[in-house]
């Protein structure tokens, strides 16, 4: 097996009628910070670069798919608003002391990885007043209804995906 066979198992990018989804909750990117962590090809963020947001961060820990992140940037010469990091996601949300707009994850499924994002936001807030999480995640995931500061706007489902909905409540 060659190694982009390899990948191409590894990563699950996001459906399209998911992505179509997450931009039509979200209504207006414009001017907003967007952070896409386990950005895999980094498909979401790009979307929302190519829709006016203002800066997106992708944070993705492979090494691969970061460069093939930077040189799809590059091609849809979108690399002046955009960061890669090539990071372990919580790590990069542990060590972040910023406030983005938008942070949208899509974890590997049943990694047990929601959870780990579960208690970086239980203990910091990472979003600006009005700020959205949006998780994607599997069906049979168990989602908390309050994260701290955030608490569950809507849940939507596309077959076995879920698209859970955290707005920060003052």
């Amino acid at each position: 097996m060659t190694g982009a066979n390899i990948k191409k198992q590894k990563v699950r990018p996001t459906p399209a009628i998911v992505r179509k989804a997450i931009f039509d909750i979200l209504r207006n990117v414009e001017g907003k910070t967007f952070v896409d962590i386990y950005a895999g090809k980094g498909f979401v963020g790009m979307e929302a670069l190519e829709k006016g947001a203002k800066e997106v961060i992708f944070v993705e820990r492979d090494p691969v798919l970061c460069i093939f992140i930077k040189s799809s940037l590059q091609k849809k010469n979108l690399a002046n608003r955009a960061k890669v990091y090539n990071l372990d996601s919580i790590n990069f949300l542990r060590d972040t002391e910023i406030e983005y707009d938008v942070i949208f994850a899509d974890p590997p499924y049943e990694s047990g990885e929601l959870e780990r994002i579960f208690s970086i936001f239980e203990k910091k807030n990472l979003l600006k007043k009005e700020g959205i999480l949006i998780l994607q995640h599997y069906k049979k995931d168990s989602i908390k209804e309050r994260l701290r500061d955030l608490k569950v706007l809507k849940c939507y489902r596309y077959g076995d995906t879920l698209l859970t909905i955290y707005r920060r409540q003052e």
